[in-house]
């Protein structure tokens, strides 16, 4: 199933042992390569909530009601996942970042993208650019960093096709 980032950001997280609310869903971190989520970054209920990291490996399922962790233990201290932990400030975030070709040709700034949900890929990357509205391909990325993704330089772009105001929609 594809799910736009925009609709999983405060999704709850279920804990499938004790069928109860563990958390709350605040981000992800990417690989820079695969364009695949390494682990999800939880907020525990509460005013007083802490930051918990989860890993890629103990989520059971992802869909756009609730992400589903194996049991209490998939929530992990940030200290205890040293590598995440450091990359925590200075990790894509994805949202806001630029998208620019290889040779440097500013494309746009992301405004959403799509996640798989059983696979964890991002599949699509939406662009926005002023006026001008385009959905890049994950084929097309080459690397996803902070502040910054790069893409091919040749690569097809899809722009989305906007229906006139007045446009009926006729059943089939």
């Amino acid at each position: 199933m594809l799910i736009e980032y925009s609709k999983l950001i405060g999704l709850p997280i279920f804990n499938l042992e004790s069928q109860s609310r563990a958390a709350e869903l605040a981000g992800f971190f990417f690989d820079e390569k695969e364009a695949k989520v390494e682990a999800a970054i939880a907020k525990t209920a509460g005013f007083w909530g802490k930051v918990k990291f989860i890993s890629a490996k103990e989520i059971v399922e992802l869909s756009k009601s609730a992400l589903i962790i194996r049991d209490e233990e998939s929530l992990v201290e940030p200290k205890e996942m040293i590598r995440l932990n450091k990359k925590m400030k200075k990790r894509a975030k994805i949202i806001g970042e630029k998208v620019a070709t290889k040779n440097g040709d500013f494309i746009g700034t992301v405004n959403d993208f799509v996640i798989e949900s059983s696979s964890l890929l991002i599949t699509r990357l939406y662009v926005k650019k002023l006026f001008d509205q385009r959905i890049i391909h994950a084929s097309a990325i080459i690397k996803i960093e902070q502040k910054k993704i790069t893409i091919k330089d040749k690569f097809e772009m899809a722009k989305p096709e906007v229906a006139p105001m007045n446009a009926k929609a006729e059943p089939a």
